[in-house]
């Protein structure tokens, strides 16, 4: 469960994509648990250089879908949609910036100018990082899955 949160709180926290540049990036994404495996081992969620069976089965559970509009990141039973407005990212060497629509949603104050930038990894993987500092799903490296 606390996993959970820690992810959805993430997604909370991403924002914007250039509406130029998502479409080449619209599609399904499933975390790259070798890319990414060097992050769980700096937070100690391994044991001797593996993930613990509960923890891989629900990272394997996760899909992430960017659309031109909006991403949904479906997680167990739990979906979240987020609409966004793409832009050309801010950040360097980003790829374009995904500024989340939170009108319907109560979040802190702080968190409604929030944006994830997304960053082109190798082929067909992507890492998306929050505007609101760094986040534990900031390390998770995205491969395209369709």
């Amino acid at each position: 469960m606390k996993f959970s949160i820690i992810f959805c709180a993430l997604f909370l926290s991403f924002g914007s994509f250039s509406q130029n540049s998502i479409g080449a990036l619209t599609g399904s994404y499933k975390v790259d648990l070798k890319a990414t495996m060097p992050f769980f081992d700096k937070i100690a969620y391994t044991e001797s250089g593996e993930l613990p069976e509960d923890v891989r089965n629900r990272i394997e559970g996760i899909t992430l879908v960017l659309y031109n509009d909006s991403l949904s990141l479906y997680m167990n039973e739990y979906t979240r949609i987020l609409p966004f407005t793409s832009h050309t990212s801010s950040k360097e060497k980003g790829y374009c910036d995904l500024h989340l629509d939170m009108s319907e949603m109560t979040v802190p104050e702080e968190a409604q100018n929030m944006f994830l930038t997304v960053y082109l990894k190798q082929k067909n993987k992507l890492q998306i990082m929050s505007s609101l500092g760094p986040k534990e799903m900031d390390n998770y490296i995205w491969v395209k899955s369709d």
